[in-house]
């Protein structure tokens, strides 16, 4: 798998600058006309810049994508946008990594290997790996983590919320690294799983059921700040804080459980809802 990326040069090319005048050269498909350089240097600059102003503020690790599924004795991960610095990566196909029982952690890697030992391009290779290590080094982001036992099968289907982050025999995507607006995220299905679940209970409070369809509408992973200012504002606690993907995490379990048992603020306190039977 390659992805090749070169934000460095534009060339005589189709978007430029010049005495603060800036250009954008769309080619017209039409019959008779004829593709001319510069109207190919558009093409190839708007696919790079596009990708790069979109997500400049994002941070690194998985935007879209790279889902993961169980194929057999593989894990398949789908196709999908991986940002490493300011280059976003793109992994045109579905990739595979055979796995099998452990007695210990087993993590997915996606590494991203940056070659500039070409004059005419930089490539960033990107390659899956299983380690019985969770510590990563620069370029490398976790994908899921999963403890198989023998005889057991890899399984992606949840129970519950709670159920996402069971040690064994269960594909763990709470420690994934996603980039969010703003910094590191939780993956969307973490969050859509919270919105579920959230939505399908009859004691959840309004500013919760708010939070959950926003989360169901955002594309990728849920802006950071986001999450951490509704965990601080749900648990309390100061905003910067939650900025730790782990303890959202947690904060959304709690507030799940509050909700299970119909419990809400008031005040500050936590009451919970009582049926009167004469």
């Amino acid at each position: 798998m390659q992805n090749f990326f070169d934000g460095t040069k534009r060339g005589e090319g189709g978007m430029g600058m010049s005495a603060g005048v800036i250009q954008n050269i769309y080619p017209l498909f039409e019959r008779n006309r004829i593709l001319k350089k510069e109207m190919l240097w558009s093409l190839r600059d708007y696919a790079f810049a596009h990708a790069g102003v979109e997500y400049q503020e994002y941070g690194q690790g998985i935007l879209r994508g790279c889902g993961l599924s169980v194929q057999g004795e593989e894990i398949a991960v789908r196709p999908g946008l991986l940002k490493y610095g300011q280059a976003v990566c793109i992994m045109m196909e579905e990739a595979r990594i055979p796995f099998g029982a452990a007695q210990e952690m087993r993590y997915l890697h996606m590494a991203v290997r940056e070659d500039r030992s070409a004059p005419d391009y930089i490539a960033y290779r990107m390659e899956l790996a299983l380690s019985g290590e969770e510590k990563k080094g620069d370029g490398v982001f976790e994908l899921c983590r999963f403890h198989l036992r023998k005889g057991a099968a890899l399984r992606t289907e949840y129970k519950s919320f709670a159920d996402m982050e069971t040690e064994y025999d269960t594909m763990d995507v709470t420690h994934a690294d996603w980039g969010g607006l703003g910094g590191k995220s939780l993956a969307p299905a973490v969050t859509r799983r919270f919105a579920e679940e959230i939505l399908s209970e009859r004691g959840s409070r309004e500013e919760d059921r708010a939070f959950a369809m926003h989360c169901l509408c955002e594309a990728g992973a849920m802006p950071a700040r986001a999450l951490a200012a509704y965990a601080a504002g749900r648990m309390g606690g100061d905003m910067d804080e939650y900025m730790d993907m782990r303890k959202v995490y947690g904060a959304l379990r709690r507030i799940l459980e509050q909700s299970g048992r119909g419990e809400e603020r008031t005040g500050g306190r936590r009451e919970k809802r009582k049926i009167l039977v004469d």
